[in-house]
């Protein structure tokens, strides 16, 4: 009897693949993409338009035609990181908590998306880091922040006293640093945070368990 031979796909190659799907992209998101990238690892006055363009697959003027010049590009990058990394917190805040639960409920899930978006976004933000740039989503997802807590504390679920400013920044700045150091957390303790989803929502737990019960018995 003749054995039936079985022929295997080769594995795709998934570079390629990203390459594929990266040249697909518009032209503007591309070139936005791009100099974030370059951006993040060179610094905005390290990365030429023409490194750029060339990064993009474009022409050289595209720059100048999307964004006006490179300060324009870098303006959009800043917009990109705000509008992506702040719109679910931002409507996971627009009503106050309904109960003790309910609070840490969705403060839980302001940290995992608020940390998932950053590290989607991880170029974008490393640059606006380095450029120190004005954020006015973040402004407004802080002030909001604020409120959402002030409203707990009128409800009697966190404490009168509870310094709401400082306890949204801090938390901000948690979730920062987490994305910001991610090389180092992996060469430290090999853990890839962009890719252990199980590591992220026990980060997450864990920091809203801190900051809302802290670590006295």
């Amino acid at each position: 009897m003749a054995t039936q031979k079985h022929h295997t796909r080769p594995a795709p190659d998934r570079a390629a693949t990203a390459d594929a799907a990266f040249a697909s992209k518009p032209a503007r998101e591309r070139l936005i993409l791009s100099a974030a990238e370059l951006f993040a690892a060179d610094g905005f006055g390290g990365v030429s338009v023409r490194a750029i363009c060339k990064r993009a697959g474009t022409g050289i003027n595209m720059v100048n035609h999307y964004f006006g010049s490179k300060d324009g590009l870098l303006d959009a990058i800043v917009e990109r990181y705000g509008v992506s990394v702040y719109a679910v917190p931002l409507r996971l805040l627009e009503t106050p908590a309904q109960s003790k639960d309910d609070l840490i409920a969705r403060i839980e899930l302001i940290f995992e998306t608020t940390l998932e978006a950053c590290l989607a976004e991880r170029d974008v933000m490393m640059v606006v880091l380095q450029q120190q740039a004005e954020l006015p989503p973040l402004v407004a997802f802080q002030s909001r922040f604020v409120a959402f807590l002030e409203a707990a504390k009128g409800e009697g679920l966190v404490r009168a006293n509870l310094d709401t400013a400082m306890i949204s920044g801090a938390m901000l700045d948690r979730i920062v640093s987490q994305v910001q150091f991610m090389p180092w957390i992996a060469r430290t303790s090999g853990v890839n945070i962009a890719t252990d989803a199980e590591y992220r929502h026990r980060w997450s737990k864990s920091s809203v368990d801190l900051f809302l019960n802290g670590m006295l018995a």
